[in-house]
């Protein structure tokens, strides 16, 4: 959402807009242009600050028209006023706030963490960019400790990245800056939620009101693109989208195997009943690049190997004047089992994580492995939107900017989970109250309980068997062997199992590996 350049040196300078930027001194700042988003500097004596943020469809006393900056300059008192605004702003922004006596900065994140913002501070000059590849500029040293949880397959959320000196502004953080100091900080944890008992109401008149809700906050462009995979959560979307909206283009990856047949079945329904129109691109023409050869394109933190699929549907969208893309991110997340609803072994997770945990660990080194199964004490807290729906939105965003579209995840907005999240057992349970939802607007045939979910989990396997003999010659030299986090043998013999068994477990442990052998490569070369 935001890219810039500032040395501290700089901040004693009034800001002034130069080429679409915010210019001060030589340091600059630049919100990245779309219609969605509105760039406001508000100054005052000695202090001044910059907001990037979504636009919502109700404006306020001070708003930017799409793709323009505006200055303004007040007194201490609206200063404060229209501050107070942008702290409490309900869509996603990135704050960066000047005190210029001290030359001191601050930084601030929102809640969403649609696109996220990594930063980097050397001497008393900051970078800020939404976009972690382009942190491959130079060398970099790999951060061990989390490069081995990483290889673990552990989630992670946290300011600490895989490159030393890099972190993560994670949804409300903090990153202060003064000449000779900086410091990083969390918010507050949100309270744990907790179910509501069963009464006999029926729930889905408010489910669909929250939904409708989330989709009213931004202004409606016109037209706009809904990722649809075919299963619940994109169909969720699609289906709100169409009760408010017209010319609604839907894009979707179709799978290979046993899968396909139902997938291409239930996405017709689903276009044919919603009116959508529909583009979809195989799997098989646009094949994951396992490569580890040098690439002309940067690697950034978070992997996806299924980026030239989803590469040519946003193009697409763009080709077609279509710059917003609605997915599904956050629905896996909408309706969680508490401890007291389930078994302690259903608690563990499915057998296959477990499974691939362990071939992750059979490639650590024993500093590694010891480093892997320390508690992690940089974790972010607890947030209103859950960390694996922030982890895939920053994995999903940085590409989806690159190629026109500005995201938007209604399934992960914090109103919108924090009452999922409360409802009783018997409306979280198999999604229920989603099911119906669906079964209301597109007829109970679409999604019958059972119905056979789409999935990429036999993309790869046999993919990766092959191209083993490939890459074992291309893992002859390894990066992650050189600074002592995996063992070479244990690579190859890993690489073995995939080749003749195409186990799922295995291939999880081996592609997570294998981007972090990328991302260690791409470090040492700089």
């Amino acid at each position: 959402m935001i890219k810039a350049e500032i040395s501290l040196s700089d901040l004693s300078f009034e800001p002034t807009i130069k080429q679409g930027a915010l210019s001060v001194g030589a340091s600059w700042i630049r919100a990245h242009a779309h219609p969605l988003l509105e760039t406001v500097c508000v100054r005052a004596p000695e202090q001044w600050f910059v907001v990037v943020r979504e636009r919502k469809a109700s404006r306020d006393a001070i708003h930017a028209e799409a793709g323009k900056l505006v200055v303004e300059y007040t007194d201490e008192a609206r200063f404060h006023s229209l501050y107070q605004e942008s702290l409490l702003w309900p869509l996603d922004y990135v704050m960066i706030e000047v005190a210029q006596a001290g030359h001191r900065l601050r930084i601030r994140a929102g809640v969403l963490g649609a696109v996220p913002v990594y930063a980097r501070v050397l001497d008393d000059r900051v970078t800020l960019t939404w976009d972690s590849a382009e942190f491959a500029d130079g060398p970099a040293a790999i951060d061990t400790e989390v490069a081995s949880h990483q290889l673990a397959l552990h989630t992670l959320y946290g300011a600490r990245q895989l490159y030393t000196g890099v972190v993560l502004l994670t949804e409300r953080a903090s990153l202060h800056v003064e000449p000779g100091k900086a410091r990083f900080r969390y918010p507050e944890s949100i309270a744990p939620t907790t179910p509501s008992p069963e009464d006999g109401e029926d729930v889905l008149p408010r489910f669909a009101d929250a939904l409708q809700k989330v989709l009213s906050l931004r202004p409606w462009l016109g037209a706009a693109s809904v990722e649809l995979s075919g299963g619940m959560d994109s169909a969720t979307v699609a289906t709100a989208l169409v009760q408010w909206h017209e010319h609604i283009d839907s894009k979707g990856i179709l799978l290979d195997g046993d899968v396909r047949g139902p997938q291409v079945h239930r996405r017709r329904l689903i276009a044919e009943r919603l009116g959508l129109s529909d583009r979809t691109v195989d799997i098989a023409d646009y094949p994951p690049n396992l490569d580890l050869s040098p690439s002309q394109r940067p690697y950034g933190f978070c992997h996806d190997f299924y980026l030239d699929a989803c590469s040519a549907l946003w193009d697409s969208a763009s080709v077609k004047g279509r710059h917003v893309m609605f997915t599904g991110i956050g629905g896996d997340e909408l309706f969680p089992a508490y401890r007291s609803e389930v078994s302690e072994s259903a608690m563990a997770g499915p057998a296959w994580a477990k499974d691939a945990r362990s071939f992750a660990e059979g490639l650590l080194t024993p500093r590694a492995l010891n480093a892997a199964r320390s508690r992690t004490l940089f974790d972010a807290p607890e947030s209103p939107v859950p960390a694996t729906s922030l982890l895939a939105q920053a994995c999903r965003a940085p590409d989806l900017l690159a190629h026109g579209q500005w995201p938007v995840n209604p399934l992960s907005d914090p109103r919108l989970t924090a009452f999922c999240h409360r409802l009783p057992r018997s409306s979280r349970e198999g999604r229920e109250v989603m099911r119906r939802y669906l079964e209301n607007h597109l007829g109970a045939d679409v999604f019958p309980k059972g119905y056979i979910k789409e999935t990429f989990a036999n993309v790869l396997p046999p993919l990766i068997a092959r191209h083993a003999k490939t890459l074992a010659a291309q893992l002859r030299e390894c990066a992650l062997a050189d600074i002592g986090l995996v063992d070479r043998t244990a690579v190859f013999k890993l690489l073995e199992t995939i080749e003749r068994t195409q186990e799922h477990p295995a291939t999880s442990a081996f592609a997570s590996f294998l981007w972090l052998e990328r991302c260690a490569r791409q470090a040492a070369c700089g």
